[in-house]
Formats: C-alpha cells, structure tokens, sequence
C-alpha cells in the first residue's frame, strides 16, 4: 500500500511541475530490503544545467587541448642571420616555435620534403624549401604532457603559460622570392610584435621514404641526384641521421651523392662534403654534366641493380636525368621528391595532440 501511495505521489508532483525531477531513494537489490514512505527529492532541472555549466567553464582551463584545431595557422619568427651561398642564393635561419601547445602536428616541419610558408610584414606568402632536418619530436616532451593534462606528482592545476620550443629553421631564398631576400637578422629579445618574418603551416606530406626503402638490408647501396635547390632537401636528408623518418644512411654499405651544377663556381656547401662523408657515410661527387655522365664517371661505385635504390632531388628536368641513369643502370626502385608519401590523419576532437 505504501509503495502503491509512493508512486501515486511522484505522478502528482511531476503533473503539476513539468521542469522537476523527482529522485527516488530506493534500495539497492544487494542491501536489506528498506520500508519506502513515498520521500523524494526535488532538483531543478535548470538548476543543473546552470551547475552543469559552470563546471564545464571552471574545467576549461584544465581540458586537454586539441592541438589540430586550436592553434594559430601562423606564428612569428625571428631572423637569426642569412649566409650567401651563391651570387643569388641565399640560406635564411629563422627562429620559430614549434612547440605542440601552439604549432599542431599538421602544421609542423615533421618530414624531408616538406616546404615552408614565409611571409614578410603581412605580404603574400612565398614557399620556401628548408634545408635543415625536420624538428625532433623527443623536445616537445613538456608542451605534450601540458596538452594531455597530465599532472607531476605534487604538482596542482593552475593557468600557466604555453610551453616553448624555439628551434632554427633554414630556408633557401632567391631574389625571385622576394622581401625575404633582403630581411636583416634582428636582436635576441626583440618584442614580437616587432619580428618582420612570420611561418605558416608547412606544405606537403614529404617525400615517399617508406616502404623497402627503410631496410638497409634490402637497399644497402643508394644515390641521391640533386641539381637546383633540391641540394638543400639532400643536406637535410643527409644530417637527419638516425633521427625518426630518416633512410639510416649511415648504416647503409654505400651512400652517393651526385650534385649536378652548371658550373663549378655553383656549389653550394662544398664546406660540409667532407663532413658528410665522415659523419653519415655520404660520398658527395659534384658534376656539370647529366646525373648518368656522373654515374659513368664514378669507377669506384659497385652495385647490385636490385639492392640499389636511387632518390632524385629538384625539379621535373632533374627527375627525368635520373631516371635516365636509372634506366641504363638497371636500377627499378626510383624515388622521387615530387611523390610524397601517403597523407596522415589527424583527430580534430577528443584528447589530440
């Protein structure tokens, strides 16, 4: 009868106030069986909501960020100096951000082959291609642990500042390419409102280095063929080392370089062949003929065909050239820096980073 009075009661209460809830304390099917007189409780509904609201507000600041979708597309960065390298070449070295807190992932310069976005004092942005190695993942360790919401032990949640990572960008810049030509390198503690120079997301997906192409056992032996800027995307390759995406040339059995230049007065960085040769095992053999005249040149290379892979740097001419030598060689696996490699995907909601 009490139970029978109980629910006549919450039918009454719930038809004359449409926007209450009723909960019912009822014992659990594990616990001693409890005599019901019909209590209930009465919460507002919009009451809730409102609670509901300001808890969601106050746990903002604390939230994971999602760190495809809530950066900014563009950042500042400062001219750290510029080196000519030819008459009309010129290697820029900006400072920019890559922290994970204010650069996402898709944005960043994370594989060989990528190319950069610049723009000088809000202009138009021109592309670049970078001639240093991809940023480290291992130094956005800090800016990572902040985006999750992970916590030190003993430590408290509180608003802090974002995390960042300043790392050194390279560039190669002609006078085609315009104001960034000319910037000037700028003091360390400039304000940033003040930088002339600011980086936008980074194009591309990289070139196609996956694959059979990663075992150094099954292509112990690779040529790279550069002519034009893509020396730059070879010294990046080269330099990237044993890093993450790299070719591990330095485990390789041999490693050639064949820089094509119109001229000998035309090559870039011949300061580090030596270098390269000792550090990453990477033989540089600089030609002004075809990338095939080099190959022929070149008595002191031995070669499976079918153990050989060759990876060409610069444009269309510079593709076909190879090929070319890939051809007369025998040689099947060509890679090309206009291939890239296939598209990431990236979460836009939920705990990303």
């Amino acid at each position: 009868r009490s139970r029978a009075l109980a629910v006549q009661n919450r039918q009454r209460r719930a038809s004359s106030s449409p926007r209450t809830l009723l909960v019912h304390a009822l014992s659990s099917s594990s616990s001693p069986p409890v005599e019901d007189h019909g209590d209930a409780v009465e919460v507002d509904v919009d009451e809730l909501k409102l609670l509901k609201e300001e808890k969601l507000e106050r746990a903002g600041k604390y939230r994971a960020k999602v760190a495809g979708t809530e950066t900014p597309e563009w950042t500042y960065a400062r001219v750290v100096e510029r080196r000519d390298l030819l008459p009309k070449l010129r290697e820029v070295v900006l400072e920019v951000e890559t922290s994970r807190e204010l650069v996402s992932l898709r944005n960043s310069y994370c594989a060989v082959g990528k190319v950069a976005q610049v723009k000088v004092k809000g202009g138009d942005p021109v592309i670049l291609t970078p001639s240093c190695t991809p940023f480290p993942p291992e130094e956005q360790h800090e800016a990572l642990l902040r985006l999750r919401g992970d916590l030190r032990a003993g430590q408290t949640k509180l608003p802090e500042d974002p995390v960042t990572v300043k790392r050194k960008l390279s560039v190669l810049v002609t006078p085609e390419d315009g104001e960034v030509f000319d910037t000037q390198a700028e003091d360390e503690g400039i304000d940033e409102g003040n930088l002339s120079v600011e980086v936008g997301p980074f194009l591309g997906n990289g070139i196609n280095l996956r694959g059979a192409i990663q075992s150094v056992y099954n292509y112990p032996t690779v040529i790279l063929c550069a002519e034009g800027k893509g020396i730059g995307t070879a010294k990046a390759m080269i330099e990237a080392g044993m890093s993450r995406g790299s070719l591990d040339l330095c485990y390789r059995e041999d490693v050639r370089l064949y820089y094509k230049v119109p001229n000998d007065d035309s090559v870039c960085y011949g300061n580090l062949f030596e270098n390269w040769e000792k550090e990453f095992g990477v033989k540089t053999i600089v030609h002004t003929s075809s990338f095939l005249d080099a190959f022929d040149d070149d008595d002191t290379l031995e070669y499976e065909p079918d153990l050989t892979a060759v990876i060409s740097l610069g444009d269309e001419e510079a593709e076909q050239s190879a090929q070319e030598m890939c051809e007369e060689a025998e040689i099947k696996l060509h890679i090309k820096s206009s291939v890239e490699q296939q598209a990431m995907l990236y979460a836009d909601t939920g705990r990303v980073v």
